[in-house]
């Protein structure tokens, strides 16, 4: 969702005041980030302390709830929105943003929130990030999310060396890019098939260029020079990302760490897993971080069964001279992150349906065993768009609700600690396959790995 232009007074938002022509200006709230049509993020740079609030309900969260309030009301009035408001009910933060944002748009600016013609249509509900640990701290194997994580993704703008080891800016947007916009979602080893494509379509055009025998030839070589430059340079940028990439995924042995992750987050058996997992940490080739990563996905999939093996595990990152910080993420995961904190079924283990298709589902195996896991996020907005969202689970704030049987039209995700792009992937297959329903997915900040287990050894120092 493209951002509305707004003009008001109110001072409680960020308003930037853009001068069009002549004396004329508008304002409108510049609080959030459109990232693509159906993802939006604030871009705030203290998740870390979200996440020490949860550890330490001594500390005050003004500082970082309000951020967060004033962001989401910016982007509901670009939007021109007042959704209900619901929050999950395990989560002290979200149910205080909640409350924040619903007195703001039902109390505090009801005359700039009186949008009456989608009154009762639009949900927003606030999640909390550590509903989901697991997300963020798996490996990516779709283009965007790959770029994310392997390289970084910043406003839209990814930084790689090239040939001579000199930083290159590359944009790459949904919005400018049809090669990236097609395959943003792709898989590695469809997005490799299609970047060979592109490369030959260009120099199937590049040939063609070159044949200039007339005047006509040269006028028409001329005429689409602009065109041609514009797909050079195209053509370049996903080469270049691609083969970082593959550089990257190669030298750090990440194909192999990822079986073993998704193992660990989709399996059932907790002695594959351990065996697994323990063959990684003796493989010299595999990095310490990947790792961590690994201990800690087991730690959290096999809460209190698996106490046991996670000490071995420590014992064996600690011969890393792995970090006293990790070590100690690790152990306090469980309790800033485990089953009794969280509302969602995240494993499975509380539905028997669930575990009986974890039981049989290797049966009949994956279409890529690299990308089985699904975000938490996709079972909750299935519940929600269907009206199975417990309200004990999900509650309204002060009792302001639509009809009880009554389906969203628009459904408004906030993520308070952050969404991933593996996460936004699943929304927009969403709205391409959902008739009736449309999901808008934000958060305070876009995850890679990198960023999460840095932001919990911060909450824990």
């Amino acid at each position: 969702m493209r951002p509305t232009v707004l003009s008001s007074s109110v001072n409680y938002f960020d308003i930037q005041r853009v001068q069009l022509t002549g004396n004329i200006s508008q304002e409108l709230f510049a609080n959030f980030l459109a990232v693509d049509p159906c993802i939006f993020t604030l871009d705030l740079p203290n998740n870390h302390e979200l996440l020490r609030w949860k550890t330490d309900k001594s500390l005050h969260p003004t500082s970082v709830v309000d951020p967060i309030v004033e962001g989401l009301a910016a982007f509901l009035l670009s939007a021109k929105r007042r959704p209900l408001v619901r929050h999950q009910r395990s989560s002290d933060v979200c149910r205080r943003v909640a409350e924040d944002i619903s007195r703001v748009a039902y109390e505090q600016e009801i005359g700039l929130f009186d949008f009456r013609r989608h009154e009762g249509t639009s949900q927003l509900i606030i999640l909390d990030r550590m509903d989901d640990p697991v997300t963020p701290l798996l490996s990516q194997w779709t283009y965007q999310a790959m770029v994310h994580e392997l390289i970084g993704i910043k406003n839209n703008r990814v930084s790689v060396c090239d040939s001579s080891n000199e930083k290159q800016d590359m944009v790459i947007s949904s919005l400018g890019d049809t090669f990236f916009k097609e395959n943003m979602y792709a898989n590695y080893g469809d997005l490799g098939s299609a970047i060979k494509r592109l490369v030959d379509d260009f120099q199937t055009v590049s040939r063609m260029n070159k044949q200039i025998d007339s005047i006509e030839d040269m006028q028409k070589f001329v005429e689409s020079f602009p065109e041609f430059r514009q797909q050079s340079g195209n053509v370049s940028k996903h080469v270049a990302l691609m083969s970082e990439l593959s550089r990257i995924i190669n030298e750090n042995s990440l194909m192999g760490v990822s079986q073993v992750e998704q193992e660990v987050a989709c399996g059932s058996d907790q002695v594959f897993a351990y065996n697994s997992i323990m063959q990684q940490l003796a493989d010299p080739k595999v990095k310490p971080v990947e790792c961590f990563k690994l201990v800690l996905l087991f730690a959290l999939r096999y809460e209190g069964v698996g106490s046991r093996q996670v000490d071995e595990m420590i014992t064996a990152l600690s011969r890393m001279s792995m970090s006293s910080l990790y070590l100690r993420v690790i152990r306090d995961i469980v309790r800033i992150a485990g089953e009794e904190c969280r509302t969602g079924d995240l494993f499975g283990n509380r539905n028997f349906f669930a575990r009986a298709s974890k039981l049989v589902g290797g049966l009949n195996g994956a279409d890529n065993v690299y990308t089985q896991h699904q975000p938490l996020l996709v079972q909750t907005l299935e519940n929600i768009y269907k009206g199975k969202a417990k309200e004990s689970d999900y509650p309204y704030i002060n009792g302001i609700r639509g009809s009880k049987d009554a389906k969203p039209q628009e459904i408004l995700v906030f993520i308070v600690g952050g969404i991933t792009y593996e996460e936004a992937r699943f929304v927009a297959q969403m709205n391409d396959s959902c008739q009736g329903v449309h999901v808008i997915l934000g958060g305070n900040t876009i995850l890679n790995s990198t960023k999460f287990v840095d932001d919990l050894a911060k909450a824990l120092q």
